[in-house]
């Protein structure tokens, strides 16, 4: 009764697994449903749905229907109180599909090219009828309302009928099962007119209403009226031609999955676009930023400079307030001079960071890096989402280094919604660093150096007697103990924050920027596929 043509259907399953690859890459996880739906009805494009009543001889039927005797052995009957979705298999199996239904597959050519669904007793259809409503009938090509030949009255099964006449009452066909049981053909044709009646009563229009025998057909004879039966259901449902409307049908459909994918790539690569745009507008801002810091970092060392400079400059005034007596004869004043000019240089010093070195840095710290680093975290949070979109998770080599760099203690910049490694990004950066660099201890070994380097010129005798060999010598130790040394930490401090912020934010970026040019090129390729494929749909014709 089924003949399916091979290529059409190698045809449409190559575009539906196409589709199905492409889905499951981009993260189309809803489409991928529809579409095994779509490659389900392509394995069995007629769906039959059988109701009928207890004892109506359903299952007789259905053997006889199908030509496979024991497709519902009627001693072991499969077709119980459970709703059974019958089908073909290489591999026999039986396994539920939920509560209330189960599958059986069968080994038996036959039953290649459709699918039965058998439903129990007319009191658990209607017990579950929103449920066989929804998930069968629409699929439903055939409805069988199988009655019993002797008495097709009761009202259980016309009160169904009458649920789903308005929807589905084009699908349905009414069986007389069991004519064998009457008396003559007149009393067999007075019972069909009565199910026309009823069918029609219910807004069914010109029912068809077909009295077979499943016993008289099993035994091969002729008046079982299977004959008029399958004609019937070839002619209107199963023949060639309706199995190629169905195909078409089918590549209709997968025609609009493909124009809705299609769409959906499109709209990810300019998403995917619009991120990379961002990724390298941001990565420009982070090396824009990378040379001010290096500027910025030049005028620092300038303030030091002139700092030392001013330094210098009150420091030869009170070497010139010295007596020559003083610097003659009195070692002990020289001794209080100098103990007196580390404590000046020690206070300056300090005030020096407070004041003026520390207001600085986090000036740079919060005009130059923290918004840079702010607005690379944003860009990165969209790719961040646009990759999890996708059903994918970012390599974290660098987010690792990152959280490398950044110790517990380090106050982090707040980026609402981001990654916590993203947020680590930007810390104490450069002002915290050096207070803790410039306080205490460091200001102590500073100024100590100082004192070292000016007992060693005592000890030599260099600054005894003569005043600008006095001044040379304590101006070249500021310099060397104070200037060259602050600005030595201050380098080291501003490049070390460099590259623990903005070259780690770098490098991040540059790596979200290749994950996104592959994806665009993936993109590429898979519209450039779907086009292909859409192409050849729309000129399927099986």
């Amino acid at each position: 009764m089924f003949q399916i043509s091979e290529q059409p259907l190698r045809f449409l399953h190559k575009k539906i697994g196409d589709l199905q690859r492409i889905c499951k890459r981009f993260g189309f996880i809803s489409k991928i449903e529809s579409l095994e739906k779509i490659g389900e009805r392509l394995e069995s494009p007629f769906f039959i749905t059988v109701f009928g009543e207890v004892n109506a001889g359903k299952s007789s039927f259905l053997n006889a229907l199908l030509g496979i005797p024991d497709l519902c052995k009627t001693d072991v009957d499969i077709c119980t109180d459970r709703i059974t979705v019958i089908k073909f298999c290489e591999k026999p199996k039986r396994r539920p599909i939920d509560n209330i239904t189960e599958e059986v597959c069968i080994n038996n050519p036959l039953l290649k090219g459709f699918v039965v669904v058998d439903t129990p007793g007319i009191n658990s259809v209607l017990e579950h009828h929103t449920y066989i409503t929804e998930k069968f009938l629409p699929r439903s090509d055939i409805i069988l309302v199988v009655l019993p030949a002797y008495n097709p009255h009761t009202k259980p099964i016309w009160d169904w009928i009458s649920a789903i006449s308005n929807r589905f009452g084009k699908k349905l066909i009414f069986v007389l099962q069991q004519k064998d049981l009457l008396k003559n053909p007149q009393e067999v044709e007075k019972i069909v007119k009565k199910v026309e009646k009823y069918a029609s009563e219910r807004g069914i229009y010109k029912p068809k209403v077909f009295a077979v025998s499943a016993l008289k057909e099993l035994q091969g004879k002729e008046d079982s009226g299977f004959d008029a039966l399958r004609k019937f259901l070839e002619e209107n449902y199963t023949g060639e031609r309706q199995l190629k409307e169905k195909l078409k049908a089918v590549g209709g459909e997968l025609l609009k999955s493909y124009e809705q994918c299609l769409d959906e790539l499109e709209k990810l690569k300019r998403e995917a676009q619009k991120i990379e745009s961002n990724l390298k507008e941001v990565l420009a801002l982070v090396n824009r930023r990378l040379l001010e810091a290096q500027k910025y970092k030049d005028l620092l060392l300038e303030s030091v400079d002139l700092w030392i400079s001013d330094l210098s400059q009150r420091v030869s005034e009170k070497i010139e307030n010295l007596s020559l007596i003083d610097l003659t004869f009195r070692k002990g004043r020289i001794k209080e001079f100098l103990e007196l000019l580390k404590g000046d240089i020690e206070r300056d010093l300090q005030l020096f960071v407070k004041n003026t070195l520390i207001p600085k840095l986090e000036l740079f710290e919060n005009g130059v890096l923290k918004p840079a680093v702010e607005e690379a975290a944003e860009r990165l949070k969209e790719f961040e989402r646009f990759y999890k979109k996708l059903g994918k998770e970012p390599n974290h080599r660098v987010e690792e280094k990152i959280t490398e760099k950044f110790g517990e203690n380090v106050k982090q910049i707040k980026v609402e919604g981001s990654e916590e490694a993203i947020a680590m990004m930007g810390g104490s950066l450069i002002a915290g660093s050096l207070l803790m660099l410039l306080g205490g201890s460091f200001v102590l070994d500073i100024t100590g150096g100082v004192m070292a380097s000016l007992g060693i010129l005592l000890g030599m005798g260099l600054i005894i007697r003569k005043k600008y060999q006095l001044r040379k010598e304590i101006l070249k130790i500021l310099q060397t103990e104070v200037g060259d040394r602050l600005k030595k930490e201050i380098s080291k401090a501003v490049e070390l924050t460099l590259e623990e912020t903005l070259l780690v934010m770098k490098n991040y970026l540059k790596d979200r920027i290749k994950l996104s040019e592959k994806e665009i090129h993936e993109l590429q390729k898979a519209e450039e596929l779907l086009m292909k494929n859409l192409s050849q749909l729309k000129k399927f014709n099986p």
